[in-house]
């Protein structure tokens, strides 16, 4: 069958308007829709570490040790999960943890998770452990306003989390999961640790991801209501389209629309702009309207793209959070996730930087002074001890690693004096337990043992913290039987 030249051109030309439409609503939903995605996981993951950094870990552990106490108690016909929520059945089994949510443990980290929660764009924030036995994701505190899961309620652990069983530190690294009952959510869970390095559960994070299907759906509508419109106008343009001067300016077009696809740059196209066509008919009138659909594809685009910062700038704010968290509350000195971080680097440069050692400090009788005179006054004598460790070892990084435990990482000039520090540690301690001006919790005693690194004897730093800690022990045995 011949067709008139009309005709091909009528027909290229729609061909070349469906063609750059899609293209350019493939490649500018799956764009940006990729980078919000990110964020919204970034911001997940960050988020939950600072849940993880704050959250009572010695509260934490308490509750999910009863949590599951009673879950191990019950037989497993009785164990219901949320796959039956609402039934006579799941809240007959909830009622075994009900006194739970009641403790002063579950609402001191209720507490810290709404705090985290209010100060963060997120759905929900919770805690939870893993049932190893069943495989089992069992929640312990919900902070969210309305229909939060119970204490006690699980549910089956995901395939992508199955890893979790044989090493619990790996957490829950952010994936997404778009279902019925809870919509497009991106989550992420970090362990929380114990005193002693233990997980004791996991703070847990969901960020709400349906804005953007919301989004992409009205992304779409707007991109295929100007698609209609401009195949209109090129159908029209093409049914009075004549001989003059066609190849050309369709050739022209044709490489802008091609360039426009294999352009990375999806924020600002000009390809349409540069084309300088004067041909004083529907061909250029076309070109005109290629050049303004560029211009409100490139506003729209734009427009995504500051939503796109301001999501950045959030997660910089939760970065920050982050930072803070760092610190520990009670003495202002490094926690134990900066103390971790410290170790895990000195064991990726011992090779290269050998020289270093590690002092362990702890605090005698702080039980003794709780019992007697509260535990506002223990952290009266935490504090006393932190300054006197501070001031001692002045050129050395100083962690709380645990409750009445510092740590400090010696190098250069510390390292070099070590010997004097640890007696004029030794001899503040001995002057500061007799000053009778002071109050009795502030009579601080405390014990201090050091180790420099030996790559023969230790291997990693974790043997030199090792000898340090037992060296200390030794210390603290002789003074308590000096003190019998």
């Amino acid at each position: 069958m011949i067709h008139s030249l009309r005709t091909k051109v009528v027909l290229m030309i729609i061909v070349i308007a469906l063609v750059l439409n899609v293209v350019t609503i493939i490649v500018s939903v799956r764009s940006v829709s990729n980078i919000i995605e990110n964020n919204y996981k970034t911001e997940a993951t960050n988020v939950s570490r600072t849940a993880a950094a704050v959250v009572d870990a010695k509260a934490l552990a308490r509750l999910q040790a009863e949590t599951e106490k009673i879950y191990d108690a019950l037989p497993s016909a009785e164990r219901v999960s949320s796959d039956d929520w609402g039934s006579d059945e799941f809240y007959e089994y909830l009622s075994n943890f009900e006194a739970l949510s009641q403790t002063p443990d579950y609402k001191k980290v209720l507490r810290q998770l709404r705090t985290i929660q209010d100060t963060n764009d997120v759905d929900c924030v919770y805690t939870s452990f893993v049932e190893k036995d069943s495989a089992k994701f069992v929640y312990l505190v919900d902070a969210a306003e309305e229909d939060p899961c119970p204490i006690g309620c699980f549910d089956p652990l995901y395939e992508q989390n199955q890893r979790l069983l044989e090493d619990p530190t790996i957490g829950f690294p952010t994936y997404t999961t778009n279902t019925e009952e809870y919509g497009h959510l991106a989550t992420s869970g970090t362990p929380v640790y114990s005193s002693e390095g233990e997980v004791v559960g996991y703070a847990m994070v969901d960020v709400s991801m349906t804005d953007i299907a919301s989004w992409r759906h009205r992304v779409l509508a707007i991109l295929i209501g100007l698609q209609i419109l401009l195949t209109a106008i090129v159908i029209l343009f093409s049914v009075i389209l004549v001989n003059r001067a066609l190849v050309r300016p369709i050739n022209q077009l044709s490489q802008a629309a091609t360039n426009y696809r294999s352009d990375d740059d999806v924020s600002n196209h000009n390809h349409f702009e540069k084309l300088e066509i004067h041909t004083h008919d529907e061909i250029e009138n076309l070109a005109t309207s290629m050049k303004r659909m560029e211009w409100d594809l490139n506003d729209k685009i734009t427009n995504l793209l500051k939503t796109t910062n301001e999501l950045a700038e959030s997660r910089q704010e939760v970065t920050k959070m982050s930072e803070i968290a760092t610190r520990d509350a009670l003495t202002g000195v490094q926690n134990k996730y900066s103390y971790d971080d410290a170790m895990k680097a000195l064991a990726e440069s011992v090779d290269e930087d050998p020289n270093f050692g590690l002092a362990v400090i702890d605090l005698n009788e702080l039980k003794k002074i709780n019992d007697t005179y509260g535990h506002e006054k223990g952290d009266i004598a935490i504090k006393e001890l932190c300054r006197i460790v501070c001031t001692t070892f002045t050129h050395s990084p100083v962690y709380r690693i645990g409750g009445d435990e510092f740590t400090v990482i010696l190098k250069g000039r510390d390292l070099e004096n070590i010997d004097d520090l640890i007696t004029r540690f030794n001899c503040a301690m001995v002057t500061v337990s007799q000053n009778a001006d002071l109050e009795p919790w502030e009579r601080v005693s405390a014990s201090v043992g050091y180790a420099v690194f030996d790559a023969d004897r230790d291997g990693t730093p974790d043997g030199t913290f090792r000898r340090a800690d037992r060296a200390m022990y030794m210390r603290k045995q002789e003074m308590k039987a000096g003190r019998d």
